[in-house]
């Protein structure tokens, strides 16, 4: 029995181990994989020069990921030393294919690339990667300062050469003005700084590698018409004495180009230079008229809407700080807090929560408080607990049969009570049992109804609180996407806790402990008062022994935490890391990062064995003080031999009953912080409130007056973004806002769309304040496409028809806005059709 006593403690730890054998199929399966392109392979030649004459040759290429769509067919083309080659073409057409396949992030199903004549597989990947420099149409900055985002384009730049490139790529001023310089961080994906002001950086990051090669892929996009210019000519400087090879959507980045080449479904269709691919009228030429391109105009006056005589009065700041839509802040560090909480033993979960609530100003939350959340279930929860009640009667019970059944078992063989005692006790252990399950089974059936309902309820309140927030409440960092994702994923399940199955385990111990000591007192009071004073030992074992079973966190939170941040932007920015050939210095910070907590689970290791060791060990002493005070009593005739069993029993069985109760305490403690967060969080109400049925819902034409409007973001109330506004667009007009990153231009969509409200002045739309106007049915007449375009993880068909009532687009509708955005044939090659799933990584980013 008791040997299966030892196996039964050994089940969770088969759990574990199967656990363990799951996770480490998945890191094999990753650990085993054969890379095609290795960029830890040393191999590959290093010439000792190379100039930079790029071949391209009957190149042929499908995605492994849609082999049956042909991305390039037969692309053939030569780009000498010097020369500027721009790819041009619709979206899809496969322009970034080839940068991508120059820099080896994939091999051509068929034809070869080479550079001076060497085939570049043939060339050592991270030789080839350091001689190219490459800027993205989506620049990716890391969560480090400026400097070192800069570094990470070169080992060991000087401070002299980052100022040069700074000065090159038309960053310098800007920098110069943050606080701390180039030693600013720029934040998670460098949302601390505006769109212009990353790109310019990225450029900054590419020229200091002084590459032999460029690639730039919609490498102005992001900036202002006069910033634009400046980068432009640093740029054709740069390209000087380098192959250049541009993909481009502006005229004045592709008209100079020594060679542009036309691309159309994969094939180059047309060769040559601007002035005489227009007069070819050919493909370049529809492009054009189409307005696949845009021009870059020299007027430097004030803005007028084509056919309006409306000017816009440019009273706004010059502040240069972000003004998106809401003040991001990162969320890996918080994502990881998720991922790490997973563990309930975790002291990182209660140091985190206490943090938070401290920060926040919230009050921890208690029992009554969490009770009256579920109290929609207290007849589960009351059933649950009368039968934990009454499960605890079970190890009370449980010792008095057993030393029943030892009495029977000392009878001489030839007693005829042997037989029919032994077998009524025998039924009686049976029936305990089946008592013990049902109890059991029932108890945490009813906690689990309960408890789960709790947890969706708590969710959804907080969903729905959390939409009808406006902007200024995600701009606050405590609402950090991360954070609220936290409330969701771990802290709701955490206020479960507190009315699962571990508060039946309370009411369980407590009934046991009570009935112990009853039985204990009854029986010999004596050795009662002596188990009483020694046997809470056991319990401090039994614990330890838990809590050495459940683990412990086996690193220093932030250590562990800042080498998944590394994993995480490494991960998540692979081919921006790919390019920069990081991939062994960001494996050194992350190997870096984890010594800590190695070293740190080390010392718990001696630690752990230490305490696992006394609780083995510790109810063994017990039971030599206790059977030694027992013999003592016999030998006196204070006792009979089978009651002391009867007191010994009752104290130990029930004691133990104590470490399973004292499981719960950490976890209420986690439950009442993680309460005290939500019950705070939906206490909360916002400034606009997105889900309101009130305000007016007039016939909307699209009038729009801004009338001397003031404001400042409510994080950075001392820095005025508008300073007496006025503009005014009248429907069918259009009204364009432009002028220097920071400078406001962006802040007026989002009044706009109401996600903050003006300090002052009117913003008005056919005549109605819209502070008076319904938000909900004053965004339903706004259309936004923003300077970063969001696409959710779903299909492409209901990616277009978001946010609108389910059945109230036709096919029809759908196809036509699709061709009126000039990606119905994009769509139409997919295999899938519109029904393709589709996240933002899934396309290019013209798609």
């Amino acid at each position: 029995m008791l040997g299966s006593l030892a196996l039964g403690q050994a089940g969770p730890q088969f759990a574990a181990l199967g656990t363990a054998m799951g996770a480490a199929g998945s890191l094999y399966e990753i650990l085993d994989r054969e890379v095609e392109i290795d960029p830890y392979d040393a191999g590959g030649l290093k010439p000792d020069y190379l100039k930079g004459r790029i071949t391209v040759t009957n190149l042929k290429f499908t995605y492994p990921t849609r082999p049956d769509v042909e991305v390039l067919k037969e692309i053939s083309f030569e780009a000498n030393p010097g020369e500027t080659i721009a790819l041009v073409g619709a979206s899809g057409s496969g322009k970034s294919t080839i940068i991508q396949l120059l820099l080896r992030y994939y091999n051509p199903q068929e034809g070869k690339i080479t550079i001076d004549g060497v085939e570049i597989d043939k060339i050592n990947i991270e030789f080839l990667r350091n001689f190219i420099g490459v800027v993205s149409q989506e620049p990716v900055l890391f969560n480090i300062t400026i400097e070192e985002n800069i570094k990470y384009g070169r080992e060991n730049v000087s401070n002299d050469e980052i100022t040069t490139a700074l000065r090159r790529a038309n960053a310098y001023n800007f920098v110069k003005e943050f606080p701390n310089g180039v030693k600013t961080n720029v934040g998670d994906r460098g949302t601390q700084i505006s769109g212009g002001q990353k790109q310019r950086i990225a450029i900054a990051r590419a020229l200091v590698r002084d590459p032999k090669v460029l690639l730039l892929d919609e490498a102005t996009s992001a900036l202002d018409t006069e910033s634009e210019r400046v980068v432009q000519q640093a740029l054709e400087n740069a390209s000087k004495g380098r192959t250049t090879i541009v993909v481009a959507h502006r005229l004045s980045t592709i008209r100079n180009a020594d060679k542009i080449i036309v691309m159309k479904n994969g094939e180059i269709v047309e060769v040559g230079i601007h002035d005489e691919l227009i007069a070819r009228k050919g493909v370049y030429y529809e492009l054009v008229n189409a307005q696949v391109f845009s021009e870059i105009h020299d007027s430097t006056g004030d803005i007028m809407a084509p056919g309006s005589s409306v000017p816009i009065n440019r009273s706004v700041s010059n502040s240069s700080e972000n003004e998106g839509y809401m003040y991001r802040r990162s969320i890996i560090e918080e994502t990881l807090e998720v991922a790490d909480a997973s563990n309930p033993q975790t002291e990182k979960d209660l140091k985190r929560l206490k943090k938070e609530l401290e920060n926040e100003g919230a009050v921890r939350a208690n029992l009554p408080k969490i009770l009256k959340y579920a109290q929609p279930e207290w007849k589960y929860l009351l059933l649950a607990v009368l039968l934990s009640t009454v499960q605890g009667c079970v190890f009370p019970a449980f010792s008095l049969f057993f030393t029943q059944i030892i009495e029977v078992f000392s009878r001489r063989p030839g007693d005829p009570k042997l037989k029919t005692e032994g077998h009524f006790w025998a039924l009686m252990f049976f029936a305990l049992g089946s008592f013990q399950g049902i109890a059991t089974m029932g108890s945490i059936f009813f906690f689990g109804i309960s408890s789960e309902h709790l947890t969706m309820r708590l969710r959804s309140m907080i969903f729905r609180n959390v939409m009808r927030m406006d902007a200024n409440y995600f701009d606050m960092p405590r609402h950090s996407a991360g954070k609220i994702t936290t409330r969701l994923a771990t802290d709701a399940p955490n206020v479960r806790s507190a009315t699962d199955f571990r508060l039946g385990s309370v009411f369980n111990a407590f009934v046991a402990v009570l009935c112990g000591i009853c039985i204990a007192f009854y029986f010999g009071w004596q050795m009662a008062l002596l188990a009483i004073a020694i046997f809470p030992l056991a319990g401090v074992g039994q614990a330890l022994q838990m809590r050495f079973m459940a683990g412990r966190a086996t690193g220093d939170a932030k250590e562990m935490e800042n080498s998944g941040m590394v994993a995480m932007e490494a991960i998540e920015n692979i081919r921006t890391v790919q390019a920069l050939t990081l991939q062994q210095r960001l494996y050194d910070q992350f190997c870096l990062h984890l010594d800590g907590p190695h070293k740190t689970s080390r010392r718990k290791a001696i630690m752990q064995g230490i305490s696992y060791g006394f609780s083995c060990s510790i109810l063994y002493f017990l039971y030599s003080a206790t059977f030694g005070f027992g013999l003592f009593l016999i030998l006196r005739g204070t006792m009979q031999s089978i009651n002391v069993l009867r007191v010994l029993y009752a104290i130990s069985f029930t004691a133990g009953s104590l470490g399973f109760a004292s499981a719960y305490f950490p976890e209420y403690i986690k439950a009442t912080f993680a309460a005290g967060l939500i019950f705070n969080m939906l206490q909360e109400k916002p400034l606009i409130d997105g889900m309101t049925t009130n305000g007016k819902k007039p016939k909307l034409d699209g009038a729009v007056k801004l009338d001397r409007v003031c404001f400042s973001y409510p994080q950075r109330p001392k820095v005025p973004i508008l300073q007496g506004f006025d503009a005014e667009v009248k429907p069918g007009e259009t009204l364009a806002l432009v002028g220097r990153s920071g400078c406001g231009k962006s802040t007026v969509i989002s009044l706009l769309e109401r996600f903050y409200d003006p300090l002052d002045g009117l913003l008005a739309v056919d005549g109605h304040d819209i502070r008076g106007i319904n938000p909900t049915h004053l965004r339903s007449h706004i259309a936004l496409v923003s300077q970063e375009p969001i696409l959710f993880d779903t299909s492409i068909k209901e990616n277009i028809i978001y946010g609108l009532p389910l059945g109230s687009v036709s096919e029809a509708a759908i196809s036509d806005v699709a061709q009126r955005a000039n990606i119905h044939k994009f769509i139409s090659e997919l295999p899938d059709v519109k029904l393709i799933l589709h996240s933002s990584a899934g396309t290019t980013p013209g798609s």
